[in-house]
């Protein structure tokens, strides 16, 4: 399903994580667990991850301690935010923060295979050099015809 088949997951809660992990199961997805922001960078200076799921707070920082994009250049990160509950003062928190998604507990696998597909769609392709979006307005291609917004002809 996903181009990635893993994901760094830092969710100390041991009931949402396990739920996090059947929903990415169920979606092929093998979890890869880390419990700080240095042991996120560690993993992704390492490893090649797309996607990232973590507690809005949790041990040695938050979300936004944890990486977006590793220090050699390699692809972005996007980070997921999960929240046992949904407040939504805290998802426009977190979104205005810088993070890509905010999903709440319980985790469902249909929201879980669509917010790895939104997210592994719209990171960027290795490059050697910096990309832009010049001359496109998204890189993000609708794959079916529900998922494109209806033209208005005004």
């Amino acid at each position: 399903m996903t181009k990635a088949g893993r994901a760094l997951v830092a969710i100390s809660d041991c009931q949402n994580r396990e739920s996090l992990v059947q929903a990415l199961a169920a979606c092929g997805v093998e979890p890869i667990f880390c419990s700080t922001p240095a042991e996120a960078r560690a993993i992704l200076e390492s490893e090649e991850l797309d996607v990232l799921f973590c507690d809005t707070a949790f041990v040695g920082g938050s979300f936004e301690d944890l990486p977006h994009a590793t220090d050699s250049g390699r692809l972005s990160t996007r980070v997921i935010v999960c929240s046992p509950l949904y407040d939504p003062a805290v998802y426009l928190d977190v979104m205005n923060r810088g993070a890509f998604d905010f999903i709440t507990f319980p985790y469902r696998t249909h929201e879980v295979k669509w917010i790895l597909g939104t997210a592994l769609r719209r990171c960027p392709e290795p490059t050697s050099k910096p990309q832009t979006n010049r001359g496109r307005a998204t890189s993000f291609q609708p794959h079916s015809p529900e998922l494109t917004p209806p033209s208005n002809p005004i």
